[in-house]
């Protein structure tokens, strides 16, 4: 019968090994555990953000085209549809519709956290805005935020060819918004809102060509926290206050109702009830993993320690022996060959 280790291989039944095996099992299971909490966790903001209500303050507060509307009239008459949630495409002709996937060569399938249509109030140029809007726990370090907003930017322009417009009809482009929600920003960042979009510099004569045709892609990043701050209002404490861990549910739907007119839906309770739970959950995994740690930190020290001590008694023991012998008038280069030292090496230690 072969082994599932090899073809020579048997497994190690030991007590070590049984008990190694079992940790590294629990492990598995216990990270699989949290990386689904926190998926459930982060798939319940994305829920809370698509609510049309939310998305109203979003665009009136962050988007310029809809800061004379109200958010009644936002929500009613300008955003199209349901917004959609992980699932439209980032790039092609499937961007229009209910299928929101994407596949790219490099990254495998691409999906938006929220994507919709926003009709434009009379007189703002164009008929309608393509809007995504993402939700970051914490800014990956492995590349700049920005760069990867831009990446959407150029990924919902270009995907409007074949729906949009054709052949070269490229004055029949939609403008395109990407938001950026960072909702764990360090303090240094909290409260803050930056928008990158394409301007016009004349380099050289008087030359002007109207905004419309090249204002086509705007960028903007959110980053939330410090609720002691003195910029701890309007969008920021909304959005912080709906998407915090920290807010206790009471609270939420305090602050959301009486000071942006945000009331709790059947849904959103749900959702609002879900996230707080599941933090909840998160956060005593982290304690319980700390103490797991600081436990194994110590196992590991105490192991450091006791090998100290035992190096220490078996030199002792070992300066004991050369002593004897060297009094019992064996040569000293015979016993620096015992203990595997040099004569001077065994005169030093003699000494002590």
């Amino acid at each position: 019968m072969a082994y599932p280790f090899g073809p020579s291989q048997k497994c190690d039944s030991s007590p070590d090994a049984v008990l190694q095996c079992k940790h590294k099992d629990t492990s598995l299971a216990q990270a699989l555990h949290d990386t689904s909490m926190q998926s459930q966790y982060d798939a319940a903001c994305k829920r809370l953000l698509s609510e049309k209500i939310v998305l109203a303050w979003i665009l009136k507060e962050c988007v310029p085209e809809y800061r004379e509307e109200t958010i009644d009239d936002i929500m009613n008459k300008y955003i199209e549809g349901t917004p959609e949630v992980s699932s439209v495409p980032v790039q092609g002709s499937r961007i229009q519709g209910g299928n929101t996937e994407d596949t790219d060569l490099h990254e495998g399938t691409i999906r938006y956290d929220i994507f919709f249509r926003a009709l434009l109030p009379q007189g703002k140029g164009r008929l309608f805005l393509l809007i995504n809007v993402e939700a970051q726990n914490k800014e990956n370090p492995q590349y700049p935020l920005v760069s990867r907003m831009v990446y959407h930017l150029a990924r919902q322009t270009s995907s409007q060819h074949g729906v949009e417009f054709t052949n070269d009809h490229y004055g029949d482009l939609q403008k395109v918004y990407s938001i950026w929600i960072c909702m764990n920003a360090p303090k240094r960042r909290a409260n803050s809102m930056n928008v990158y979009e394409m301007t016009e510099k004349q380099v050289a004569g008087h030359v002007k060509l109207k905004k419309p045709d090249y204002d086509l892609m705007t960028g903007i990043v959110l980053w939330l926290g410090d609720p002691a701050s003195k910029e701890y209002k309007g969008i920021f404490k909304m959005l912080h206050t709906l998407l915090s861990n920290k807010v206790k549910e009471p609270k939420k739907r305090q602050v959301l109702e009486e000071e942006y007119d945000i009331q709790m839906s059947e849904k959103m309770e749900k959702e609002v009830s879900t996230m707080c739970n599941l933090s909840q959950g998160i956060l005593e995994q982290g304690i319980q993993q700390g103490e797991e740690k600081g436990l194994q930190r110590g196992i590991h020290r105490g192991r450091q320690e006791q090998r100290i001590q035992d190096e220490k008694k078996m030199q002792r023991q070992n300066i004991k022996r050369m002593k004897k012998l060297l009094a019992a008038g064996i040569d000293k280069a015979t016993i620096a060959n015992v203990f595997d030292c040099s004569v001077a090496e065994l005169e030093a230690l003699s000494k002590k």
